[in-house]
């Protein structure tokens, strides 16, 4: 049989000219907008390294002088402080609340803000101002509890159980499993020192891998904590309350109570309630601000269009030859060849049409490949790729892609040459013969 449709396709090879060349251009076309999805849905597969759910953010903001609501005679850092402190028991104390954290604004996950650092694992590296690693900084007040560690589900990267809190704190710092593999060389880190300036820091525990969005992949990371309010008590509405909620609680009556209840009791001083926020409502508000929601979109929508042309290309031209070859239909029926046979023998066709003009392609893809890289979203100059993640390795990476667009090309191929064709094989001997 297989002789047979060679044959076949070599005595119709102008017939089947312009679906080859559109099979060329889309096969081209369907790898490039895959990869980015592929990459995107990758990034996103990644282990959070801590539990959104149940995770809010409560905003407080702070008048300034120009606004008619600011207060002169609590403008001093001593009752700027009392007042912060106030509402921060507030947060702390509603009975919904299991527990909680005072976390700087760059200091949770899908924020608006970003902050990096250069960590050392010696002085020698530190003093040459090389060997260093660029991470993400965390930090958090240790004050009445406040515990982001706990708050956010960060987990010990060699018990996988919830970390602990040093008694003391001062001087101490976590880091993620990503910055002590790189620092070391070994997530055994503890008890280690690691140098952002001339002062040294502990490291009292490692956590696992953690993303910063959801996105993106592990940065590596350190979390520092203060025992009370880092800076002016000014700068208080940069410190938000990152609040997790006890299991079992309607997360709608609690946003409603809260908004209508204990919102106005926040406002103390010169600081107001600004916003309750959920995880996963602010993780997918900056997928939509940074753009990877729309580019997801028209990733998905260039797909469609792409497998569009290629299912009517098909339908079209295998409607055209089936109808052409009636009389060869015909005979085929009459010599007992069942419509099996000849649906199979169409969609042999279809295939080989299909993986000619995808493996000739694949040169083409892998200098583009090359030349232009593989998609990967940015993060900053200082990202290094983690080999770890199939997505990093160029070789995998590109074949899962190559794979997936051959696979995704075939179904719709082989769909858009069987209608037409199945309809042509339920045709009797007699009425495809008649006019032979």
């Amino acid at each position: 049989m297989i002789r047979t449709i060679l044959h076949q396709l070599w005595n119709q090879r102008r017939q089947n000219g312009w679906i080859f060349l559109e099979l060329l251009v889309v096969s081209f076309f369907l790898w490039t907008v895959i990869d980015p999805i592929y990459v995107l849905t990758a990034n996103r597969a990644i282990d959070r390294g801590y539990n959104p759910e149940g995770l809010y953010v409560v905003n407080i903001g702070m008048y300034d002088a120009t606004n008619g609501n600011f207060n002169p005679d609590m403008a001093s850092d001593s009752m700027n402080l009392v007042a912060y402190h106030r509402i921060a028991r507030i947060v702390r104390e509603q009975p919904e609340v299991e527990c909680w954290s005072i976390s700087a604004n760059q200091s949770f996950p899908n924020s608006n803000s970003w902050s990096g650092t250069q960590v050392f694992a010696d002085t020698a590296s530190l003093h040459k101002k090389e060997g260093y690693v660029h991470s993400q900084w965390y930090n958090f007040i240790t004050l009445d509890g406040s515990n982001m560690l706990r708050t956010y589900g960060m987990k010990d990267v060699r018990t996988g159980d919830d970390i602990r809190l040093p008694e003391q704190t001062q001087g101490k710092v976590f880091i993620s499993e990503l910055l002590a593999l790189r620092l070391f060389g070994t997530a055994d880190a503890v008890g280690k020192k690691v140098y952002e300036d001339d002062e040294p820091s502990e490291v009292a525990g490692v956590f696992r891998d953690f993303k910063h969005r959801d996105y993106e992949q592990p940065y590596p990371l350190i979390v520092h904590m203060y025992d009370d309010m880092h800076g002016s008590p000014y700068m208080a509405w940069m410190y938000p309350f990152v609040i997790r909620l006890k299991s079992g609680v309607d997360e709608s009556a609690f946003i409603q109570r809260f908004q209508q209840e204990v919102g106005s009791q926040l406002s103390i001083g010169n600081f107001y309630f600004e916003s309750l926020k959920k995880f996963s409502d602010m993780s997918e508000a900056y997928a939509m601000a940074s753009g990877v929601t729309n580019k997801l979109r028209l990733q998905y929508a260039l797909t469609g269009f792409a497998l569009l042309c290629i299912f009517l290309g098909m339908v079209g031209t295998f409607w055209i030859r089936s109808n052409a070859r009636r009389e060869e239909i015909g005979v085929m029926r009459s010599i007992g060849a069942s419509q099996r046979c000849i649906v199979r023998q169409f969609l042999i066709e279809a295939w080989l049409l299909l993986t000619t003009a995808f493996v000739l392609v694949i040169p083409f893809l892998l200098y583009n490949a090359y030349i232009s890289g593989m998609y990967a979203v940015e993060m900053n100059r200082y990202f290094v790729p983690n080999p770890e993640y199939w997505q990093n390795r160029f070789g995998f990476h590109f074949s899962i892609v190559l794979i997936i667009s051959y696979l995704i090309l075939l179904i719709i191929a082989l769909i858009g040459t069987y209608i037409p064709v199945v309809r042509a094989a339920r045709t009797l001997p007699a009425d495809a013969l008649r006019n032979e």
